[in-house]
């Protein structure tokens, strides 16, 4: 039996702590050849003994004699870990809904706000100081640990921990998957059947190679017939922007409009479900006040309320949230992600292929700097994670747009490291998708207001 430890940082969360549990009870190997330690760790009291008791419960149900223990101490939980999974976030769609909104007010273009824009520069300047407290309190207390994130704006807060501390890291996501299974959808094929090769940025990769695994046939000319055969408004908010990509590029991109976009100063006029994106009535309600509402997050048209009857219940964070901890051992089933697989490979020297890490570059993209953080395959093993052994070659206009992006990353360090407003001003003045100079100064001063509780504290200098 392999002793090993693995903490769970941000153990609140309701997506990746839940699904990275669910996994861990779900493994025959680590039941049967380890000794698991898990620790969850959470800055709210309340939401770690909520994710603390939903474990014990479920890990009793699967006889599951695992070690599992809570705290809110940061260096506590990190101590002899062998691997940290991290999704930390705080009072999520409230500053999100910050985010998205008030760039808009200054005019910018964004959509989204989430990892692309003016909006996922506050986004990242929120989640840097807490991620690099995290990666440098693991250099004094399991210095040899893999950092797992899953905390957003992924490329650029691995950048910042890759860069700025000595930590071994890696970033997940499951945006490539949702990109296959479009594949699949317009080549009438199974997702198993599909084999690609490709990458980029996270949340804005392209596939330059797919093929079929069992024949070996290359199949984009047939994707290119049924992708011109396609209804031209169907899955819109996931696809449109994604086709017209497809036929300006020459290779498909992923995972999706919503996502994708926020790297383009071109995406809003395909993203249908923009003007719901956390929308209220500046009449009656008055956002972000004392005793105000944040309002719903919507992922897209398709996936909201709009056909809902007119009394019937919304689905909110909160009632999801509820309904998630609410344990039912038939209803415990793989997430799919990546941190678990990769954590077994590590631990028992078995080789596992991943469809997209986020990791520095190294060659591994041709014309992108190697100290770069992008996303493409990887091959796992006891020696630790690398990328496959390919180049990527993407078109030279995709290559220029993900540039732009990596000298954002590297001034949102900057700005962070020097405390510096007129850092954050230069990298939001490079976007696609940013205002005037006038509008993009007031913009960063309101923020830097709205947002002093948990942004770092920055002058203009």
């Amino acid at each position: 039996m392999k002793k090993l430890k693995v903490a769970l940082i941000g153990a609140g969360s309701v997506s990746f702590a839940l699904g990275a549990l669910n996994d861990m009870v779900l493994s025959e190997r680590l039941k049967t050849q380890a000794d698991l330690e898990i620790a969850l760790m959470d800055i709210s009291e309340a939401n770690v003994d909520r994710t603390y008791n939903y474990a014990t419960e479920m890990f009793t149900a699967f006889d599951y004699p695992a070690k599992i223990w809570r705290t809110t101490n940061l260096e506590e939980a990190l101590k002899g870990s062998d691997f940290v999974i991290v999704a930390i976030e705080v009072e999520r769609y409230f500053y999100w809904s910050q985010d998205f909104h008030i760039p808009r007010r200054y005019g910018s273009k964004q959509i989204y706000g989430e990892n692309g824009g003016p909006g996922s520069m506050f986004h990242t300047l929120r989640n840097l100081g807490p991620m690099l407290n995290i990666a440098q309190t693991m250099e004094k207390v399991c210095p040899d640990a893999w950092l797992i994130n899953y905390t957003n704006p992924e490329a650029k807060l691995v950048e910042a921990i890759s860069k700025l501390t000595s930590i071994k890291v890696v970033g997940l996501c499951h945006g490539l998957d949702m990109g296959i299974h479009q594949l699949a959808d317009f080549l009438e094929m199974e997702v198993g059947d599909i084999a690609v090769e490709g990458g980029g940025l996270n949340h804005f990769g392209f596939f330059t190679k797919v093929w079929n695994k069992k024949t070996g046939e290359d199949l984009y000319p047939l994707f290119h017939e049924k992708e011109k055969q396609a209804n031209r408004l169907a899955q819109f908010e996931h696809v449109a922007l994604s086709r017209t990509m497809y036929r300006t590029y020459g290779y498909y991109p992923y995972p999706g409009t919503n996502h994708t976009g926020e790297y383009i100063s071109y995406a809003g006029e395909f993203y249908a479900g923009l003007a719901l994106q956390y929308r209220y009535d500046p009449i009656r309600e008055k956002l972000w006040e004392k005793g105000s509402r944040t309002p719903e997050f919507v992922y897209c048209a398709g996936a909201s309320n709009l056909e809902q009857g007119l009394f019937d219940q919304t689905m909110t964070q909160e009632l999801w949230t509820e309904q998630a901890y609410i344990f039912d051992k038939e209803k415990v089933h793989c997430s799919n992600e990546y941190a678990i697989p990769i954590i077994e490979s590590i631990v028992f020297g078995e080789e596992l292929h991943v469809n997209a890490v986020n990791m520095q570059n190294n060659g591994a993209i041709k014309g992108l700097p190697d100290d770069m953080v992008v996303e493409t395959q990887a091959v796992v093993n006891k020696n630790g994670i690398s990328f496959k052994p390919m180049t990527v070659e993407l078109p030279t206009a995709i290559i220029g747009t993900i540039h732009i992006q990596g000298t954002i990353h590297k001034l949102l360090i900057e700005a962070y490291q020097e405390k510096s407003k007129t850092k954050l001003l230069q990298a939001i003045l490079l976007d696609p998708q940013a205002p005037t100079y006038y509008q993009a100064c007031a913009m960063i001063d309101e923020m830097c207001e709205l947002q002093k509780d948990i942004l770092p504290q920055l002058e203009w200098k």
